[in-house]
């Protein structure tokens, strides 16, 4: 997964603006999502199988259920005091803002994994059916490769912060039009959908500091490179972690999974 330094020839143009690049970002962004996956067209569009929906929920189990790994990867590295406290927030969202309920009572909302047990029990699965799920192989895999990133030396903290303002771009694009279809087509109450409501809310809070955090330190044409393609890459992670899903979607088959009692990688382990 190592990448190439970027050379002289890419080095030699200025840098952008600190507003120029985030507008950069932000076409590469429309660019990037200008075809719906599959699984999210047919579930906005409410022709999405029940069964799918379930197998939707099933896979991306995994990715809530470490997305503390790869966030709390970037808040390591990051030593500018600012930034670092953006990056606890963050990390505290995930994890739970119930934890900090003692500082701040309006505060309830447990972690992102627990709130989408609770989503999966609204549409028929226990919660035994979604932690137990062998993931498909293809997702597995953009999950380790986005600890990897992030815990690793591929990213930088600043190219880490791009990585997170890519993913809540792609929260706030979809997770709106996916929850009012789950309470209109499908029914699902609305308790049950709290965790989308809260996934959008926390990245619709946490984007403008993003975005200062990019356009200010970003200053050099080389983090603006690194810190684009590590924009670009999280963008291309949150497609292939529904591949597998778009797969069955659009071919009623289904992909690999990782193997029964296959040995989850250290980093991915909890226990």
């Amino acid at each position: 997964m190592s990448q190439l330094p970027f050379g002289p020839d890419d080095l030699s143009a200025p840098a952008l603006s600190g507003p120029s690049f985030i507008e950069l970002l932000a076409n590469d962004f429309t660019r990037k999502t200008e075809v719906t996956p599959a699984v999210y067209e047919q579930l906005i569009a409410g022709t999405l199988s029940r069964e799918n929906l379930q197998l939707w929920v099933k896979d991306l189990y995994l990715y809530w259920d470490t997305l503390y790994f790869s966030t709390g990867g970037i808040f390591i590295k990051t030593n500018e005091t600012k930034t670092r406290e953006g990056m606890l927030r963050k990390l505290v969202e995930v994890e739970g803002r119930i934890i900090v309920n003692d500082v701040n009572s309006e505060w309830t909302n447990p972690a992102y994994e627990e709130m989408w047990i609770d989503f999966g029990a609204a549409i028929g699965l226990a919660a035994e059916e979604i932690t137990s799920w062998q993931t498909f192989t293809r997702a597995f895999f953009s999950v380790t490769t986005l600890c990897l990133y992030s815990r690793g030396w591929e990213w930088s903290w600043l190219d880490g912060i791009a990585n997170l303002y890519a993913a809540d771009l792609f929260y706030v694009k979809n997770f709106d039009l996916i929850s009012e279809s789950l309470r209109n087509n499908y029914q699902v109450p609305e308790e049950a959908l709290r965790v989308f409501g809260a996934i959008v809310a926390d990245a619709k809070e946490n984007i403008p500091f993003e975005e200062s955090t990019l356009a200010y330190w970003a200053c050099t044409t080389e983090r603006q490179l690194t810190a684009a393609r590590a924009f670009r890459e999280r963008i291309d992670i949150e497609h292939q972690v529904l591949q597998s899903v778009c797969e069955t979607v659009t071919t009623g088959e289904l992909p690999f999974q990782i193997p029964v009692g296959a040995v989850i990688p250290p980093l991915l382990d909890r226990s």
